[in-house]
């Protein structure tokens, strides 16, 4: 290990022994960590760790053993895998905005916070942990800035020595989510109880049900209010109840300001409309032949025939 460069790119390069087992022999494994700075950064960025080429049979429980005991320079408090950081931080905005939206007076959820809830639903996991791809990422979070700067230094230490870390040692279960007990596992969650799958179902039909009825109050509002044309969209389903005869004198003016214009629709309209134009100009050239005569006589210019 002594060729092996201790910085890569920023990148600090952590050795870890992986033990054998009964399929492979026993193998050196290099992670690569650097604090974590994201594109777009969140309030937990300052204090992670961003590790590129974890093992592929990494769990959290891995990562938490690695740096709270094995390192112990710091205690970490949640591990994102892949793009499941950028999942979680989607669904913890959706659900703060929620939030925001209920405390707000007299607001309610739409029909995106409903669609949002139904997609979190989910059926009960088949496997107990997953398999990485090669080279997969993670983003370890600490509890705060300085348990991520000394977890870093002390990586760092480790790589300068050269001494691999034991992966998973004396981590309880390291390997029992591996090889032939993987799979036993997987065949016992293929089959949840009754219990667990029917309150799985529950939360999604109860999401299901809170979506429809947004969707029905949202086409009921549609209805009853005309579109920028002062055209009222016909939707699927009967019209919602009696308005109040104020709510119904607002919907006729709105209607009247936007109909405003639209008298020229028709042909027989324009017709009469101009024949109208015509008899006014008329009119208007008979009045002002009189004003002409009458301002003549005054003035005495006006000469007998």
């Amino acid at each position: 290990m002594s060729n092996i460069p201790k910085v890569i790119a920023d990148f600090t390069v952590l050795p870890v022994q992986i033990a054998k087992t009964k399929a492979f022999p026993a193998a050196t494994h290099y992670i690569y960590l650097k604090p974590h700075d994201p594109r777009i950064p969140d309030p937990s960025s300052a204090r992670s760790l961003f590790l590129v080429n974890i093992p592929v049979s990494t769990t959290e429980g891995h990562l938490k053993h690695l740096f709270n005991t094995q390192i112990g320079a710091g205690r970490v408090e949640e591990v994102y895998f892949g793009e499941a950081r950028a999942q979680k931080a989607s669904i913890l905005s959706q659900t703060q905005s929620a939030q925001q939206k209920k405390s707000r007076k007299r607001k309610r959820e739409n029909v995106e916070d409903f669609e949002a809830a139904l997609e979190a639903c989910q059926l009960p996991r088949s496997w107990n942990s997953d398999i990485h791809t090669s080279g997969a990422h993670a983003v370890v979070v600490f509890v705060d800035r300085t348990s991520m700067e000394a977890s870093l230094k002390a990586a760092k230490k480790i790589s300068r020595k050269g001494t691999g870390i034991a992966w998973g040692d004396g981590l309880e279960s390291a390997s029992s989510s591996l090889g032939l007990s993987r799979y036993i596992a997987h065949n016992k969650l293929r089959y949840p109880s009754r219990k667990e799958l029917l309150h799985s179902v529950e939360d999604y039909m109860t999401a299901f049900n809170k979506l429809e009825e947004a969707r029905h109050k949202a086409d009921a509002k549609r209805r009853s209010m005309p579109d920028d044309d002062g055209f009222v969209t016909v939707t699927r389903g009967t019209r919602g109840g009696a308005i109040r005869s104020d709510e119904a004198k607002e919907i006729a003016e709105k209607q009247k300001a936007k109909n405003k214009g639209l008298e020229d629709f028709y042909r027989f309209q324009m017709r009469e409309k101009r024949k109208e134009e015509q008899g006014k100009l008329i009119r208007q050239f008979e009045e002002d032949r009189r004003k002409v005569a009458e301002m003549k006589r005054r003035r005495g210019t006006l000469r007998p025939e």
